[in-house]
């Protein structure tokens, strides 16, 4: 690749759940673009986070894992990903290397190596650092079988940074020759308004435990500026009546930790105080409903 051209372009994170593709989205940017968290379908919509220095901007689309599910809001995520497939430059199909390879992975690499979607292909085996080692040469060789086409299998691990410059310098030298198209000291396309009900919502799931986190949403009701500080109004929607006391606790302390974890973590990234006042509401039928799925921004428009 010459260092004299700009590329410019868009990456697809594409893969089932859990496999780390915002972990490592957030690891390149050096920022908290997307929540993460040991839950399936933590992320929900495709979310954009920018990385650029002098030679290049790569604009990495996080996407929903790609899974089935009957309900509105799974059909819906499932779209978005292949949505951000299609409208890509090129195709980063991530796995978890320190597993073996699911029968829902195979499905996904077979689909996109079909030759439906012209876009380079680069797979992405993550988590290497809890792989076994041994088993790392035949998991590629695999890969080389599986899709033969692609134009590269690296492995890497997001959570410690490791290959993820190699990853880089892979991916840019499929990118088109061309400017910049955002702002090179942006990092996201999404507003402070969708960082706090994803920060909130971040909170929310990983005080769930077992119970299912897949059934609440956040909605921001209220977001006003004041100078040095930002006054945030959310509502908590559950999907049952018996998560609402389960997420507030006993005396309001669940719902009081996650109010402080996500005002913490708001104050960091929008740098300044924060005032964040939560309530919980239950909709049993929030997931299913097209209305209230757009007004979430969930929608598939």
């Amino acid at each position: 690749m010459s260092d004299e051209a700009f590329r410019c372009g868009a990456v697809a994170l594409l893969g089932v759940p859990n496999v780390g593709k915002s972990t490592l989205m957030n690891r390149v940017i050096g920022a908290r673009v997307a929540i993460v968290t040991p839950k399936p379908q933590t992320t929900r919509h495709r979310i954009l986070g920018i990385y650029s220095d002098d030679r290049r901007q790569i604009v990495f689309v996080d996407t929903p894992g790609i899974h089935k599910g009957s309900r509105q809001l799974n059909k819906n995520m499932v779209r978005i990903a292949y949505a951000a497939a299609e409208e890509a430059d090129v195709l980063a199909i991530m796995q978890d290397a320190s597993k073996p390879l699911d029968r829902m992975t195979k499905m996904l690499i077979a689909r996109f190596a079909d030759g439906r979607l012209q876009q380079p292909r680069i797979h992405v085996l993550n988590k290497v650092d809890r792989a076994d080692k041994a088993r790392l040469l035949p998991r590629l060789q695999q890969m080389q079988q599986l899709d033969p086409e692609a134009k590269a299998y690296v492995p890497v691990s997001a959570r410690k940074g490791i290959q993820t410059d190699a990853l880089l310098n892979e991916l840019t030298r499929y990118l088109p020759i061309q400017p910049p198209m955002h702002d090179p000291d942006w990092f996201t396309d999404q507003s402070q308004r969708q960082l706090a009900a994803e920060y909130v919502r971040e909170q929310v799931f990983l005080s769930m435990h077992q119970e299912i986190p897949f059934q609440t949403a956040v909605d921001i009701e209220r977001f006003e500026e004041h100078g040095d500080s930002v006054d945030i109004e959310a509502v908590i929607l559950v999907g049952s009546e018996r998560h609402k006391p389960m997420l507030i606790g006993k005396g309001g302390g669940g719902m009081k930790a996650v109010g402080t974890k996500a005002r913490l973590g708001l104050e960091e990234i929008l740098g300044c105080k924060v005032h964040l006042n939560l309530w919980v509401k239950v909709d049993e039928a929030w997931f299913d409903h097209p209305g209230k799925l757009t007004d979430l921004g969930l929608g598939t428009d």
